[in-house]
């Protein structure tokens, strides 16, 4: 028994730090974790706090610590989800996939510019963010549940996805507390009104125009 107790105690020993560290390095006031093999980085929080990201925040495309580089591919979940005070943030080409959370009630960030190559926007990615426009790449192949829920002062989305039915689209993406829609538009590629409507996004825009 008491040989037993020792181990789950050295166990436990092992465990806390793991827990309380949530990144594995920082570099220029940016957090990051890797995967298992190490093969990219990915932007995170600071911790057991969250994170406390304020102001303009660059993601670089690759970040080098101990001499290895890592491609930047990813923002992980509620890796700047409430930080009340950032105000932009440019992600670079690199970042195919924004996780769960990632943003949610950045009530000050007032405008993003989504990379060309992301084909990801996670759970409740932006719900609460304050910007008025958002253009979502033509290679977003899934959009997950609440993504831009409750984004009471957006009024136009970009939506470049050519076909919205080979979109994998969630529950609420861009619903609203209040349901009033009446002063959205959603702009689409030429010819693409009717695919828009047949696949449901006109529940949550007043108007669908074409681009």
């Amino acid at each position: 028994m008491k040989h037993l107790i020792k181990k789950s105690l050295l166990l436990l020993a092992f465990c806390l730090p793991l827990a309380a560290a949530a990144y594995d390095f920082e570099v220029g006031g940016v957090y990051y974790i890797t995967d298992l093999w190490d093969d990219f980085a990915m932007v995170c929080d600071q911790g057991e706090d969250g994170a406390h990201y304020s102001g303009n925040v660059t993601i670089p495309a690759s970040v080098t610590i101990s001499d290895t580089t890592y491609p930047v591919t990813k923002i992980n979940a509620y890796a700047f989800s409430n930080c009340t005070e950032l105000t932009g943030v440019t992600i670079p080409e690199s970042v195919t996939e924004i996780r769960d959370h990632s943003f949610e009630n950045c009530t000050a960030l007032s405008a993003i510019e989504l990379p060309a190559g992301l084909t990801e926007i996670g759970t409740a990615a932006f719900e609460g963010c304050v910007f008025t426009r958002i253009d979502i790449p033509a290679g977003v192949t899934t959009i997950k549940m609440w993504a831009f829920q409750n984004c009471t002062n957006l009024t136009d989305v970009y939506c470049h996805i050519v076909d919205p039915s080979q979109a994998e689209i969630g529950f609420n993406v861009f619903a609203l507390e209040n349901e009033n829609y009446a002063g959205r538009t959603l702009h689409v590629p030429a010819g693409a009104i009717a695919a828009y409507k047949e696949a449901g996004w006109g529940d949550f825009f007043g108007k669908i125009v074409e681009m």
